[in-house]
Order: structure tokens, then C-alpha cells, then sequence
């Protein structure tokens, strides 16, 4: 007897690595598998465990390979709660296939099981530290009415258990082991979601230690080979957006770029160009870039592209602008010239003196309230300078520029309305005070 074994990944460390020996797959250069059933069955075993005998694998007789005696794998141990999650997670793993996942058993029909319950030791003690094991089968075609198991009594981690279910059911159809830790057939970063990469992989166990894949070749594509295998369907549309900044907005060089992709698949690259250059590539997530520090002022174009589980790529293009540097010797054409860059006025979403509701809000990302307004502000240059209209309040530690209502007009220090900058956590409540 030959298993695949998935050893236990504790909910809280989940760096543990499957074990066992090696599952036997079909590669992409061999016989296309015969038609097998495409009825993937969720047992639960409830509500009295399941009883199970050795013998040749037969899902509709509940017979196993896998044990050496008769034996009953205790019922799911969780809540209902997490077991809905849990079949909706495979669901969706699944869900560019053809394959017709259910929680009622199909009986004396075709199908194959994977037998969410109990412990290793009920099904067989050598398995030992195993999470999850599936019988072997061989190179060039698939048995139908097999049965695989998790173990559920071992841990409550949805991700994880999600993919071990995945991973269990496709050793059963012949996928073998890889090192795309996207993937659910890899021992990598067990523990995190995982949805079939329609990419070339290296077989193997090990990061860095690739194997030749159990049936030839050294690489395996296990969504080309699920879809070949049983078909596809139609998927929607992936989504990719760049959700800060917003488009027109201004913002500063090196400013910060966050793109998210939406797919049935996952996402697991983005790419930013800036005016159609590609800056930096990110997979997997979050993505997360920086624009280059050397940005020039003026405007630019920002695109991300983004790629799904199933290699499926969409892009999105929004134009921001990017402040121009400034100095004494450099004045702005435009705007007022704050910490070394031209920061537009209030004529503009997020200038300098401009209503806001928030840092980010902000080009100079400094909010603050005071007098019944909430405002952008910027700091003070040194010697607690601001540019005409406005004026220099606050701590000596950090003083902000405030428009000034009062221009022209006596003011009594001290008795001015307070203000809060909204920087950090909570308010840090200051005085207006204009120096004289």
C-alpha cells in the first residue's frame, strides 16, 4: 500500500510539512484518464461516526484500502458553523471544474468521498502525525469510487482543512505533489487559502528540492489537468482595481499604491506600471507597491495588472498627480511650496487649507479640527514658518499650518479655538496661537 500523508498543521504555527511518500499523478504528456464520476462526496459522518472495512477501495460500500481492520471514524467534531464554511471553501475551490461537490450521500452511485472526521489512529495508528491520506493510484488513469480522509478531530483551521480536503480528493484523480504554495497540492505554507494555479510547477515536497514527477516529466499543471480531466465551467469575470489613490488624486513621489484583485480563482500577481513602465511585480498577495521616489511632477498614468489562479489577466489605468519638487530658489508655479514639494490650495480635493474627513484625505496626509472646520494641514518649516494665508499653532514638537481667518485683525493669544491633528492614534489636542 502506497498513501499520500498530510501531516497535522496546528492552528496557531502552521509551518508543519505533509510527510509520507510520494502520490502517483498523470502528467500533461501522458494518456488522458478515462471518464470517471464527477461527484465529489463530503462525509461528515454524522451524527454516529462511520463505520469502515479494509478491503479494495469502494466509496459505495464504505471499504478502504487504507485499513488493516474494521474500524469507525468518530463524527465531526466542530460546529455546524464552520462545517458550512468549510464545504462552501471546497466549493469554490473547485468551482472552475466541472466537478459537482455534495453533503448528501449519493449511495450506490458512482462517486468519490473524502471522509472528513475522526483521527488517524482510528483509521490506521502507522499513520502517525498524518492530517490527511489518500489510497495510491496509478500512473495513466483513475479508479473511480474512492475514498480519501482528513482528519478533522486533528484541528479546526478552515484554510487549512480546505485544503487538505482538495489535496486529499485530487491524489485520488492522480495529481501528485508540488512546490506552488498557492497550490493545494503542495506541503508549502500549509494553513492558507489555496485555489488551483493554472501554471507550470515542479514537483516534489521540499521548497527548493525538486523531484521528477511521479508518472515523468518535472513539472505538473494541475488545473490544466483538472479541467482536462472532468471539464470546465464558465467562471465570471475577474476584477482588478487600484484602490488608493483615487483617480486624479495628488500625491507625493514614492507614494503608495494598493491594487485588488476579485476572482472566483484568487489572486496571485499584480504588476504596477507607471506611464506604461512596469516599477515591481508582487506574488503572492497583498499587493501592496510604493511608486518610485523619482517620480517627476506632473501628471501620470498608474496601471495594475492583475492575474487570477487561472492565469486569467485584467488590467485597470488611473492618472494621478504627483507634486513637483520645490525649494527658495525654485518656487511652485502653483500651490504653496510645503517640505520640499508643491502642495495645491484648497481649490483642490486634499490641498493645503482643503476640507477633509481623514489623514488620507489629505496630499500632505495630516487632518486636522478646530473652530467647527476639519482641514488639511501640513507642518511648519523651521522657525515655524507657512506659506501666505496661513498661520504656524500647536506644540513646539509639532506645529501645523492653519488658514488665518483673521488676517489683518488683533488677536488675543490664548483665547482661540482648540484644535486636533488627526495623526497617529486618537486626537492630540492643541491650541490656535499665532506668533508675533
Amino acid at each position: 500500500m502506497a498513501l499520500a500523508l498530510l501531516a497535522l498543521a496546528s492552528p496557531i504555527a502552521r509551518a508543519d510539512v505533509f510527510r509520507g511518500r510520494t502520490h502517483q499523478r498523470v502528467t500533461s504528456e501522458a494518456a488522458a484518464p478515462p471518464l470517471v464520476s464527477n461527484t465529489l462526496y463530503l462525509n461528515d459522518c454524522k451524527p454516529n461516526g462511520c463505520a469502515l472495512q479494509p478491503g479494495f477501495d469502494d466509496t459505495r460500500t464504505n471499504h478502504t484500502s487504507i485499513a488493516f481492520n474494521a474500524t469507525t471514524m468518530s463524527a465531526w467534531p466542530h460546529s455546524d458553523a464552520l462545517w458550512d464554511e468549510l464545504v462552501a471553501c471546497v466549493r469554490a475551490t473547485f468551482r472552475p471544474f466541472d466537478i459537482d461537490v455534495v453533503t448528501a450521500d449519493p449511495g450506490s452511485a458512482n462517486h468519490f468521498e473524502v471522509m472528513i472526521a475522526g483521527t488517524f489512529a482510528q483509521l490506521n495508528p502507522e499513520l502517525e502525525g498524518a492530517g490527511g491520506v489518500a489510497p495510491f493510484i496509478g500512473c495513466g488513469g483513475s479508479d473511480d469510487n474512492v475514498i480519501s480522509f482528513v482528519f478533522a478531530q486533528q484541528s479546526d483551521d478552515l484554510e487549512y482543512l480546505c485544503g487538505a480536503v482538495a489535496q486529499e480528493a485530487a491524489h485520488v484523480w492522480g495529481l501528485d505533489h508540488e512546490l506552488n504554495a498557492l497550490d493545494p497540492m503542495t506541503y508549502l505554507d500549509l494553513g492558507s487559502l489555496k485555489r488551483f494555479q493554472n501554471a507550470d510547477a515542479q514537483c516534489g515536497t521540499v521548497l527548493h528540492q525538486p523531484q521528477p514527477c511521479a508518472c515523468g516529466g518535472t513539472t505538473q499543471n494541475s488545473y490544466e489537468y483538472l479541467e482536462q480531466m472532468f471539464g470546465a465551467t464558465e467562471l465570471p469575470p475577474s476584477i482588478v482595481a487600484i484602490t488608493s489613490p483615487g483617480n486624479g488624486a495628488w500625491v507625493k513621489p514614492g507614494f503608495p499604491v494598493h491594487v485588488m484583485i476579485d476572482s472566483v480563482l484568487g489572486g496571485t500577481r499584480a504588476t504596477l506600471q507607471i506611464d506604461g513602465q512596469e516599477t515591481a511585480t508582487l506574488s503572492p498577495g497583498p499587493f501592496a507597491f510604493n511608486a518610485p521616489e523619482t517620480i517627476t511632477g506632473g501628471v501620470h498614468e498608474v496601471t495594475a495588472i492583475g492575474i487570477d489562479g487561472g492565469n486569467r489577466s485584467v488590467t485597470t489605468t488611473i492618472s494621478v498627480h504627483v507634486t513637483p519638487s520645490c525649494s527658495a530658489s525654485k518656487p511652485c508655479d502653483e500651490g504653496y511650496c510645503i517640505g520640499g514639494y508643491c502642495v495645491p490650495g484648497a481649490d483642490v480635493d486634499g490641498g493645503l487649507g482643503a476640507e477633509c474627513l481623514g489623514n488620507e484625505a489629505c496630499i500632505t496626509r495630516a487632518c486636522a479640527s478646530g473652530n467647527g472646520e476639519q482641514l488639511c494641514v501640513a507642518p511648519c518649516d523651521r522657525g515655524r514658518a507657512c506659506p501666505d494665508g496661513f498661520f504656524c499653532t500647536g506644540p513646539d514638537e509639532s506645529p501645523v499650518c492653519w488658514p488665518d481667518r483673521d488676517a489683518g485683525c488683533e488677536v488675543t493669544p490664548g483665547r482661540e479655538p482648540p484644535i486636533a491633528i488627526l495623526l497617529g492614534i486618537g486626537f492630540a489636542a492643541i491650541v490656535l496661537r499665532r506668533r508675533r
